[in-house]
């Protein structure tokens, strides 16, 4: 389906609405696909399934494209009046021709007026004035870029040598930089933050308590509920569950479902042994002819260093696909071209799919260094995969028969499937399209080798670390 630019439909919110959490990332990503032409989408990345799009790109990103769009003009904003012009330099004595001069234009101009004003001079005789600049602002004031560079930079030093210091040694320098009195209010306010804070930490470890006591308590729940879904108990229980959340439905998959089906439980347990904070969730399956594994499992391990509640790695399953069931990868077929010669070769492709869940994206290392584009992308991802452990957690283990019956569905997050649908398969035949046009202009050096790997996924992948214990509660 070729689409239009549709001027009269571009402005559906204002760019602080679209700014706002009240408008999702999905919302902004059907608009620009239903309103903008696949060209104008492929030059920022917005072309492909939105699930796999919304993945990629980041909400600034698509309120960027969003604001662009809304302007019907590329978001190219208009110069402003007057600000410089060229203009041919009147001849000296009549030795020389004109030449081009730089220079800032009268001040008071008309609105309407060109940014810039050029003017050929006139024909240059044997000897020409040189090319000559003058960098004024409108009102003839000299611009102070030096002073506000070097102001700058003195800035940036004074930072830098901040943050080389231990946290002691900021605080003793700073103190030592305070009158007496003051000093001595600050020392008082210490006192207090330190009995405060161990209030703080006894709230936390009677929380932990607390949380541990409720979980014992609900296992046994958890049990029975098993124990009536199993077998031909609850047929689709669980697929049922997780595709009533509207953020959870999105990433399962037509090819998903009937791998779904064979899911018995899923558990939760906080226990990861002694110093690992964070949570493992233990998906169970009964004998199936997709996988031969029984047990998948995701586990999040948070930085015990911190205290806020920050992600430091996830662990997923290297899941053991039996032969031609793999649903996170597609057969594709494609030309190739050698010597002159074209011929036709079957590959495997990653594919959108639940079961991706089970392979969370890889944190680099610290030192590693990654383009700001990369490092957004891979914070959405590890953004996304992370929301759908919390809400498989927090919302459908607790609730399941609630989500089942769909009395837990939340009406405001509803949106229409079947549109969604409609715009996948459309994007996934222009996909298609370009890499069969791709294929065409390969050289006749290429070899018979075809990269077909997945993104890289270091952390992703794997048996839980030393230590860990497998999932028992829930």
């Amino acid at each position: 389906r070729t689409r239009r630019l549709r001027v009269e439909t571009m402005a559906k919110w204002t760019v602080a609405e679209a700014k706002s959490d009240a408008v999702s990332k999905r919302m902004l990503l059907e608009h620009l696909q239903s309103n903008a032409e696949n060209a104008w989408l492929d030059q920022r990345k917005l072309v492909g399934q939105p699930t796999a799009v919304l993945k990629r790109v980041t909400k600034d990103a698509l309120v960027q494209a969003y604001e662009e769009l809304s302007s019907g003009s590329g978001g190219e904003a208009a110069a402003p009046s007057g600000s410089f012009k060229f203009a041919a330099s009147p001849p000296s004595g009549g030795a020389s021709g004109g030449t081009f001069k730089f220079e800032a234009p009268p001040s008071g101009g008309s609105a309407g007026s060109p940014a810039f004003a050029f003017s050929a001079p006139q024909e240059a005789s044997a000897r020409a004035d040189p090319f000559a600049f003058n960098f004024s602002s409108a009102a003839g004031t000299p611009i102070a870029g030096d002073a506000v560079a070097l102001e700058a930079s003195d800035a940036l030093q004074k930072d830098k040598a901040q943050r080389d210091l231990s946290a002691a040694q900021r605080r003793d320098a700073t103190l030592a930089g305070l009158p007496a009195a003051v000093r001595g209010r600050v020392e008082a306010l210490e006192k207090l933050q330190e009995e405060s804070d161990a209030v703080q930490r006894d709230f936390d470890a009677k929380l932990a308590a607390l949380r541990m006591e409720c979980e014992q308590k609900k296992a046994p729940l958890f049990k029975s509920r098993a124990e009536a879904v199993g077998g031909d108990g609850v047929p689709d229980f669980w697929l049922t569950c997780l595709r009533n959340h509207m953020m959870l439905s999105e990433e399962i998959q037509k090819a998903d479902e009937p791998v779904l089906k064979h899911l018995q439980d899923i558990k939760c347990s906080s226990t990861l042994g002694p110093g690992k904070p964070g949570f493992q969730l233990a998906f169970l399956f009964g004998p199936n002819p997709h996988f031969e594994n029984e047990t998948l499992t995701k586990t999040y391990l948070l930085d015990p260093t911190d205290e806020d509640e920050v992600l430091d790695r996830a662990l997923g399953t290297d899941i053991k696909w039996k032969e031609g069931m793999d649903v996170t990868v597609r057969m594709v077929e494609k030309r190739q071209k050698k010597k002159g010669k074209v011929r036709t070769i079957t590959v495997e492709e990653p594919t959108d799919s639940f079961f991706n869940f089970f392979d969370p994206p890889e944190i680099p290392e610290d030192d590693e260094e990654m383009e700001e584009e990369e490092a957004e992308q891979l914070h959405e991802q590890l953004e996304n995969d992370y929301d759908m452990g919390c809400a498989i957690k927090d919302k459908i283990i607790p609730r399941a028969v609630a989500w089942f019956t769909g009395a837990a569905i939340d009406p405001d997050e509803d949106y229409d499937d079947d549109e969604e649908e409609g715009e996948e398969d459309d994007f996934e035949s222009d996909e298609e399209e370009d890499e069969s046009d791709e294929e065409d202009e390969e050289s006749e050096d290429d070899d018979d080798h075809v990269d077909t790997s997945k993104i890289k996924r270091g952390q992703g992948r794997g048996a839980p670390a030393e230590g860990q214990q497998e999932c028992k509660q829930q």
